[in-house]
């Protein structure tokens, strides 16, 4: 007898013997034991996780002599002649080969006979979504009435193929993945029944190879055999199917979660050098931290994850290193990188761009970090705290009556706090607490409208910047309309973004005493005056000097250099 391989040779007899899918297994077994099955049957899953399987066990089971009955006998004549694949009344067609108009009229006119000898006529469509539009409106009638001998099994891996008039005249039954902890503990069982030295490491990593599809570790586990003979070592495995070690993986990760970009280099040349795919090694990389990604989530690994003990001490050790955001700043980086090598003549080029950048993620700012910068960047250029500490002569402010000293550097900062807390302190003084309900006039307003800039300017100085082209141009006792020029309208939409509009009526308040509504308008009368009457010339070479300071300090602080001069695009 020829041999016989082991994805046909342990092939379910039983429901109980198929991994996996308890649900489907349950509801079948319950409709042969109460008569109650369907005309026809759509089995969708991926591959190799027993639907064929499964259609040929309800097809014994329902022709089965001592049926009704849970499970086939396996003993009687139709259950044999099922399981050899020569039962007449059962009908396997391949939908792929068998996907046209004819072959379909052709079943539907065998379909009015009895079966030969058995209880229902069967016929088993696999990859029904390869059938022509045509094929499946040839189905439908039939489908929808068969006789009562008849019935349909269909099985597909992409069900979202099928018609949508097919699916609904179907029981549909959805075929899991199963998971790696099944599929190990299933090798390993047939590996004692067939005498084999199987080792548990290389049993993981068949298990993980599989994918989910049960086939797929039987023929992996076959493979194996006819390599290594009867014994067979994780490294035999590795060898076998070129897979990356899972020990390199974790030395890999683990120097670029260390930042050790010396080590990154060396293991990723060992691996390249020793035939292992860069795409390869990209995509591996992109499932270990998606399972850290997924444990630190969860607290646990999930269903579709096994580890050894030791490796799953490693995996949360490195857990501990990374914060989320990390975690997902490399799995994001690595899918950029894949798709980068797809199109590269030197693939292993964008790996190593990745990896080493990866390795110096902590000198990289977050938004957050650069927005804090940039808003503490002073009228003099200088971020917060990084001021000059030259000390210059002292001045003086006045603020009723009292004298404070300050140096240079530091006075824009506090002449701005001070002149908004003066000016508010004024606005109290005038008795404002007794006329509160006085209408504030756009007299007021412009009188106030310095004091308010400089409080907008010592809480958040780019939105002094976008506001100090504007004016005021009508305030009542319940809003305040600031105007900007046709030029401004980037400086309008700014002030209106997030929180400025809350800073500015904050500022308002303060200064004029008034809760007032700010609203914003693009007005075409502003501009007539004198500073929008110098030439272009003119404005371009004043707000290039005026950036100039701020521009050169932002590229000491970001370690920048000029690219293209934005003011001429501006301007």
């Amino acid at each position: 007898m020829s041999y016989q391989v082991l994805a046909q040779k342990y092939r379910p007899q039983t429901f109980e013997d198929v991994i996996g899918q308890e649900t489907v297994t349950r509801t079948l077994k319950n409709s042969v034991l109460q008569d109650r099955s369907a005309n026809a049957h759509i089995f969708s899953g991926p591959r190799g996780v027993g639907k064929t399987s499964v259609a040929r066990l309800l097809s014994k089971a329902l022709n089965c002599e001592k049926s009704p009955k849970d499970s086939p006998c396996n003993q009687c004549t139709s259950c044999k002649e099922i399981t050899r694949g020569n039962n007449i009344d059962v009908l396997e067609i391949d939908g792929a080969s068998n996907n046209g108009v004819d072959e379909i009229r052709t079943l539907r006119e065998n379909v009015k006979f009895s079966p030969s000898k058995s209880r229902f006529k069967i016929y088993i469509i696999d990859e029904v979504h390869m059938l022509s539009q045509g094929a499946f409106n040839a189905l439908l009638k039939t489908l929808e009435e068969p006789p009562a001998h008849v019935r349909f099994i269909f099985a597909t891996t992409e069900p979202h193929k099928v018609i949508s008039t097919i699916m609904s005249r179907c029981q549909r039954f959805e075929f899991r993945r199963i998971p790696p902890r099944m599929i190990f503990d299933r090798v390993m069982d047939i590996a004692k029944t067939e005498k084999i030295a199987l080792d548990e490491k290389a049993a993981l990593l068949i298990a993980r190879a599989a994918d989910g599809s049960m086939r797929d570790g039987l023929v992996i586990l076959d493979q194996a055999i006819s390599f290594s003979g009867e014994k067979i070592t994780a490294g035999d495995v590795i060898e076998l199917l070129g897979i990356v070690h899972k020990d390199e993986m974790f030395d890999l990760a683990e120097a670029v979660i260390t930042g050790d970009a010396a080590t990154v280099a060396r293991t990723l040349d060992e691996m390249i050098s020793l035939g292992k795919d860069p795409v390869f090694i990209a995509n591996s990389l992109i499932a270990h931290y998606r399972d850290i990604m997924v444990i630190k989530t969860t607290g646990a690994p999930t269903r579709d994850m096994m580890f050894s003990e030791d490796e799953l001490g490693r995996i949360s050790s490195q857990i501990e290193k990374l914060s989320m955001e990390e975690v997902l700043y490399i799995l994001q980086n690595l899918s950029q990188c894949i798709t980068l090598m797809k199109g590269a003549m030197f693939a292993r080029a964008p790996l190593e761009i990745a990896l080493i950048r990866l390795t110096r993620r902590g000198n990289m700012l977050s938004l957050p970090a650069v927005l804090e910068k940039l808003d503490n960047i002073s009228k003099d250029g200088f971020p917060a705290g990084d001021k000059p500490t030259r000390q210059s002569s002292p001045a003086s402010i006045d603020n009723g009556g009292t004298k404070k000293e300050t140096s240079d550097l530091p006075e824009v900062q506090s002449s701005a706090s001070v002149h908004a807390e003066t000016s508010a302190e004024e606005v109290s003084s005038d008795g404002n607490d007794e006329n509160t309900s006085e209408i504030l006039t756009v007299e007021q307003a412009g009188a106030h409208w310095k004091a308010i800039l400089n409080y907008v300017k010592s809480k958040k100085m780019s939105l002094f910047t976008f506001l100090n082209v504007a004016k005021p141009v009508e305030a009542d006792n319940r809003k305040f309309i600031v105007g900007f020029g046709q030029d401004h309208v980037f400086n309008k939409e700014a002030v209106e973004a997030g929180d400025n509009r809350k800073l500015i009526e904050e500022a308002v308040e303060k200064v004029t005493g008034h809760p007032l509504r700010v609203e914003f308008s693009v007005l075409d009368f502003l501009g007539d005056g004198k500073e929008e009457k110098e030439s272009a010339a003119q404005r371009k070479t004043k707000s290039k000097e005026e950036m100039k300071p701020i521009v050169e300090r932002a590229m000491d602080v970001f370690g920048g250099h000029v690219v293209r001069d934005f003011m001429e695009d501006v301007t």
